[in-house]
C-alpha cells in the first residue's frame, strides 16, 4: 500500500503527519517505507544530498534505506533552469525507480508529496501524477486559514476522486472546532470525504529555541547562554507604558518580549513575570540592574541591531515557515497525532488490518 500525504498550503504539517504515521503504522505491526517526493532544503549525508525533512525521518522511524532513495530528487536552481528551457528532466521516472526499491519488503510506503494545489507541476512531480502513477491513496491536510478552505478540498476531490483517502484538519484554531463538527463535517461526509482527524493548534509545536532565534535575527545572547535551548511559544513586544506592560505580560507565559534597549521600565517588567528571553532592539545593550536581574531569573537577554518593528516582522516570517527537528517537540507530535487521528477508519479506507 501505499499512503500519499498531501496538502492544500504549505507549512501545514506534512512532515510531522508522516512521522506520526510511520511510528503508529511501525506499533501496529506494519513494515514501514517512507519517502519525500520533491525535496527543497537540501542537506548531506555520507557526501548525499538529501532534503532535511526527509532526513529528519529517517532519523525518528528508523530507517535503514538509502538516503538517496529516501530523497531522490532535490530541487535546485539548475534543474529548474532546464524545465524552463523544456529540456525533459525524467524525474517522475527517477521518482518511481526509488520508490520501486523502497517498497521492497514494506506493507506500506508513506510519501511526502508536494502541495496538492500546484507544487511540482514544473517539474513533473505533482500530487496528482504521482498519486495516479503509483496508484496510491492521499491523505490532505488542511488548516482551515482560508475563509471558504472547503473550496480546495472539492477540487483536490474533483482531481483525485476515490483516490483520497481522507482529510485531516491539523492547527486549528479552538473556536472553530464546533464549527467544523456541525458544519464542515457532515457537508464533507455527504461528498464522499471522510474527516480523520481533527488536531487543535498546540503553541508548543510551534515554538523555537533560543538559539534558534539568535541565529536567525543575527543576535547576541549577553547573559545565561545555558538557557538558550528553552522553547518559547510566543512573543509580546514591549511599547506600552510600564502599568500595561505589567498587566499584558502577566497574561502571556512562554514568551519572549521584544522591546527597545533603551526600554529599561519594560525590560524590568517583562522580567517581573514568566519570561524566556528578553529580544533588545536597536543595539542597545541593558544596564548593569536589568542584567543582573536577568541572572538572577535565569532569562537569557539578546541584543539584536534591527529596530523593534523589523524584530517583529522577522519573528512573524520564522513563526510562519517554521519546521520542526526538536525532539520534544517530535515526540509530543507522534503523541498527538496517534491520539487525535481515527486510525480504524484509516485502515479501513486503505484495506490493511492491524
Amino acid at each position: 500500500k501505499t499512503l500519499f500525504v498531501t496538502s492544500t498550503c504549505d507549512y501545514c504539517g506534512k512532515t510531522l503527519m508522516a512521522i506520526g504515521l510511520g511510528k503508529r503504522l511501525q506499533a501496529d505491526g506494519f513494515k514501514v517505507g517512507y519517502m519525500k517526493a520533491l525535496g527543497i532544503y537540501p542537506t548531506t549525508i555520507n557526501g548525499i544530498v538529501i532534503d532535511s525533512d526527509a532526513s529528519l525521518v529517517l532519523d525518528v522511524l528508523e530507517l535503514k534505506d538509502p538516503p538517496e532513495f529516501i530523497s531522490p530528487v532535490v530541487m535546485t536552481q539548475d534543474m529548474i533552469a532546464l524545465a524552463y528551457s523544456g529540456q525533459e528532466l525524467n524525474l517522475v521516472n527517477k521518482f518511481i525507480q526509488a520508490y520501486e526499491e523502497i517498497s521492497k519488503n514494506k506493507d506500506i510506503v508513506i510519501i511526502e508529496g508536494p502541495n496538492a494545489l500546484g507544487e511540482g507541476f514544473l517539474l513533473g512531480l505533482s500530487a496528482k501524477e504521482l498519486v495516479n502513477k503509483l496508484d496510491a491513496s492521499a491523505l490532505i491536510i488542511d488548516n482551515c486559514k482560508k475563509e471558504v478552505f472547503v473550496d480546495d478540498l472539492l477540487l483536490i476531490k474533483d482531481i483525485m476522486g476515490e483516490k483520497i483517502a481522507g482529510v485531516v484538519f491539523n492547527q486549528v484554531e479552538m473556536p472553530k472546532v464546533d464549527y467544523l463538527d456541525r458544519r464542515v463535517l457532515p457537508f464533507l461526509n455527504s461528498k464522499g470525504l471522510n474527516v480523520l482527524g481533527i488536531i487543535i493548534n498546540e503553541p508548543f509545536l510551534m515554538s523555537v529555541t533560543i538559539r534558534e532565534l539568535a541565529e536567525a535575527l543575527g543576535g547576541e545572547i549577553i547573559c545565561c547562554k545555558h538557557k538558550q535551548e528553552e522553547l518559547v511559544e510566543r512573543f509580546s513586544v514591549g511599547a506600552m507604558n510600564v502599568e500595561g506592560a505589567l498587566s499584558y505580560f502577566r497574561k502571556i507565559r512562554s514568551k519572549a518580549v521584544i522591546t527597545g534597549g533603551d526600554r529599561g521600565d519594560i525590560q524590568l517588567a517583562a522580567l517581573e513575570t514568566s519570561t524566556q528571553c528578553l529580544i533588545l532592539t536597536g543595539n542597545l545593550y541593558p544596564n548593569d540592574v536589568i542584567i543582573a536581574m536577568a541572572e538572577e531569573r535565569e532569562v537569557p537577554i539578546m541584543v539584536v541591531r534591527s529596530d523593534t518593528l523589523t524584530v517583529v516582522q522577522r519573528v512573524e516570517d520564522i513563526m510562519s515557515t517554521l519546521r520542526i527537528s526538536d525532539p520534544r517537540k517530535i515526540e509530543r507530535a507522534i503523541q498527538i497525532v496517534n491520539d487525535d487521528l481515527n486510525f480504524s477508519l484509516l485502515y479501513e479506507r486503505l484495506g490493511i488490518k492491524k
